[in-house]
């Protein structure tokens, strides 16, 4: 890996394994502060990550083992999340937010030889808690000699469709990614708020960025929206990272956004959900001196895909265009290329729609028990986002691929309803999702949060004049807020069960 100026070169062996990938240069630097008030020096968060591999040496946990995590976010989660690592064993997030059928599927499917949780009820199987790893004083081990090709961890995806899948992510893959970044960075040191769930991989690519670059993390145990904003204040956040819905949670919290003083935030980084442009301009009055960059990724490609352009602006609600290290492809409904675009760019048309598959050094290496992997002969990961790219180059997510449902034998596409929804003046959230219908097959509903007096008939014939009669909502429901997944994003499996209890079988 590259280092930054101010880091020197990650101690892992050839800078690969990345459980030492963590800046040195300044041991007395605060690393790590906890919202609640616990916090750590570099040099001390280093010791503690040193007596959880010690300890796990102890309990005979060897290199390729592989360790369950389960917890909020905190600096023993962080500490164990490096010190496996660092042993050269695989490190499993895995979400505390799991019912426990599905919990105990993951728990089977990565078979791992110890589970470490923060709470003693977070797993009925044998455990042992984070607070007393590593307790002992033993010797300073060395850091296991990996290769690029080891495995370091398994990141779980959700399971919204289906049963969750263990993704491999190898150390060097993500000895790349982390590399990527500190190529893009300044010397400049940042205090980054992170609320969202370390055993996604928005929150936890964030915080490895942040400690290889020398940063101060602020990690909030789970978030809360008042609890976002104080710690802002508080701690004088500089960025913070996360999913839009938190953001939009936190912006409505209208009594602090007046108390508190926010202006030490100069950037805000979302992704893993698409923003709407109403939550955009409400970002930017909130905070008037901050810049907002909108990231992309998957599990299984890692965040590197899309970049800021050079001195131009990026459009707004846009990723930014095709980073230069990846091969972009937007492919057709029939699956041929629309466009090449990245390391492999070639003659762009003048406008391209598809679906984006991504082929970087960041992809992940199998699934953990299966099933195949989808990555074809020539490296590419098809994501299954829908993407416009515009005659710029500057790309838009469009939707997902298996969102698309037909209703009377048309494609709906929902991200295009919600688009429209969502520029009525008095719609300020929209989720659309199918429902089955004996006639049509499937129909869509509309779930909205709106910031003025609007009546149902007046969304649908907004969308009807919009739209294809068979893409507007037969139905569109009020609701106070969406609900949200482990993850922060809005629920659409919850909103469609919620649907068909409304509707009762009828229209």
């Amino acid at each position: 890996m590259t280092g930054h100026p101010r880091n020197g070169t990650p101690r892992g062996t050839a800078g690969v394994n990345i459980g030492d990938a963590i800046s040195t240069v300044e041991p007395d630097a605060l690393a790590i502060a906890e919202t609640d008030g616990r916090q750590v020096t570099y040099g001390e968060f280093l010791r503690r990550i040193f007596e959880v591999q010690a300890d796990l040496a102890a309990r005979k946990i060897e290199r390729g083992d592989h360790v369950a995590i389960i917890g909020l976010n905190s600096i023993d989660w962080l500490a164990a999340f490096y010190g496996v690592m660092r042993a050269g064993a695989v490190i499993i997030p895995i979400s505390h937010k799991f019912p426990a059928p599905v919990l105990d599927y993951v728990l089977d499917n990565s078979d791992p030889s110890l589970i470490l949780v923060d709470r003693d009820d977070r797993t009925t199987r044998r455990a042992v808690r984070l607070d007393v790893l590593g307790s002992e004083d033993r010797e300073q081990p060395e850091a296991a000699d990996v290769g690029w090709d080891d495995p370091a961890l398994v990141l779980y995806t959700s399971g919204s469709t289906g049963r969750p899948k263990g993704v491999v992510r190898s150390h060097g893959s993500h000895a790349w990614i982390l590399d990527q970044g500190e190529r893009a960075a300044d010397s400049g040191r940042r205090t980054i708020l992170v609320a969202a769930p370390l055993y996604h991989m928005n929150g936890l690519a964030t915080v490895q960025a942040a400690l290889l670059h020398g940063d101060r993390v602020v990690l909030q145990p789970a978030f809360e929206a008042r609890g976002f904003l104080r710690a802002i204040a508080e701690h004088r956040v500089t960025k913070t990272t996360g999913v839009p819905p938190m953001m939009a949670l936190a912006l409505r919290e209208k009594d602090l956004l007046a108390e508190l003083d926010l202006s030490s935030v100069t950037e805000h980084s979302l992704g893993s959900a698409p923003l709407t442009d109403d939550l955009i301009d409400d970002i930017e009055a909130a905070f008037p001196n901050s810049a907002l960059s909108i990231g992309y990724g998957t599990t299984e490609s890692g965040p590197v895909a899309f970049a800021p352009p050079d001195g131009r602006p990026t459009p707004k609600n846009s990723v930014g265009v095709a980073h230069p290290a990846v091969r972009i492809r937007l492919l057709d409904e029939n699956g041929l290329i629309v466009v090449t675009d990245g390391a492999d760019a070639g003659e762009a048309p003048a406008e391209a729609f598809g679906s984006l598959s991504i082929s970087s050094p960041a992809s992940f290496s199998r699934y953990l028990g299966g099933p195949a992997s989808p990555v074809d002969e020539e490296g590419f990961y098809p994501t299954g986002d829908l993407f416009r790219r515009d005659a710029e180059g500057f790309y838009t997510f469009a939707g997902r691929v298996d969102d698309m449902f037909a209703s009377g034998g048309e494609n709906v596409h929902p991200a295009v309803v919600e688009q429209i929804l969502l520029e009525h003046p008095d719609v300020r959230e929209a989720a659309v999702v199918p429902v089955a219908d004996e006639v049509k097959g499937a129909k869509p509903v509309a779930f909205v949060v709106i910031c003025s007096e609007v009546s149902e008939q007046d969304l649908k014939e907004w969308t009807l004049e919009r739209l294809e009669p068979y893409a507007h909502p037969r139905r569109v429901f009020f609701t106070d807020a969406m609900p949200l997944s482990g993850t922060n994003k809005v629920d659409k499996n919850a909103l469609a069960e919620r649907a068909t209890a409304l509707l009762g079988g009828g229209a």
